[in-house]
């Protein structure tokens, strides 16, 4: 299949193949069932096959993208996508898949798409920032200071921070110019690579799991600028 143009913001990707087997560690393979928990096996990585030549942002909810941004993946970009994504679009009944042999082809909107990769880069798009979760570090300054003094902290969670994650910034991405949602802005928030950053809980869903991770083995997170929270 040759590359296409495709439309209404749908990016056609050339799927990476199955996650139905894990290499293991004496060099042989294991057959994994991908029904069993699918968020955890779904094919997130491919090949870009298709774009449209332009992003359509009207503004409008539910008409086009949900936020305008440049059109930041190329033909031939390898991309991490949504899961839901996938696995609906391989929904016979959704008609947005293609098989040849045993290559899958898949439509995709392009605000699923979360980040370019290849050998020795990382570039998130769609405002999203990769991020590698770390101990709260009001926790380790106080268990430093106790060690320094020949004590050992013994650390019970505070109940304020049961509800955030603290996240160091791996990879970064654009800000978004403009949301829909009037209500949601990336207009000062004002990170960099190595911060340390707080998050919600509900936002450390990882990039992938680790099984069969293709970046970082799988330690990272993603989370759009906006829903940041604070930096540390």
């Amino acid at each position: 299949m040759n590359y296409r143009q495709t439309f209404n913001n749908q990016v056609l990707i050339k799927l990476d193949p199955e996650n139905d087997r894990i290499k293991l560690k004496g060099g042989g393979e294991r057959y994994v069932d991908t029904n069993y928990e699918p968020e955890k096996h779904a094919t997130v990585t491919g090949i870009v096959w298709g774009l449209p030549s332009r992003l359509r942002y009207t503004g409008i909810p539910n008409r086009g993208m949900p936020w305008l941004t440049d059109m930041e993946v190329n033909l031939g970009d390898r991309v991490v996508i949504y899961y839901l994504s996938i696995v609906n679009a391989l929904n016979p009944q959704n008609n947005r898949c293609m098989i040849e042999g045993e290559d899958r082809y898949v439509l995709v909107p392009y605000d699923k798409i979360y980040s370019v990769f290849g050998e020795g880069f990382v570039r998130p798009v769609n405002g999203y920032v990769l991020v590698e979760p770390v101990t709260d570090p009001f926790i380790e300054e106080l268990r430093a200071r106790m060690n320094a003094i020949g004590l050992e902290a013994v650390i019970f969670q505070k109940k304020s921070n049961t509800h955030v994650t603290f996240a160091k910034v791996k990879y970064m991405g654009a800000p978004i110019r403009e949301y829909v949602d009037e209500n949601s802005s990336d207009e000062g928030v004002d990170i960099a690579i190595g911060e340390t950053v707080v998050l919600r809980k509900t936002y450390d869903v990882p990039l992938e799991y680790s099984l069969h991770a293709k970046l970082d083995g799988g330690k990272l997170l993603k989370v759009q600028r906006r829903n940041i929270l604070a930096k540390t």
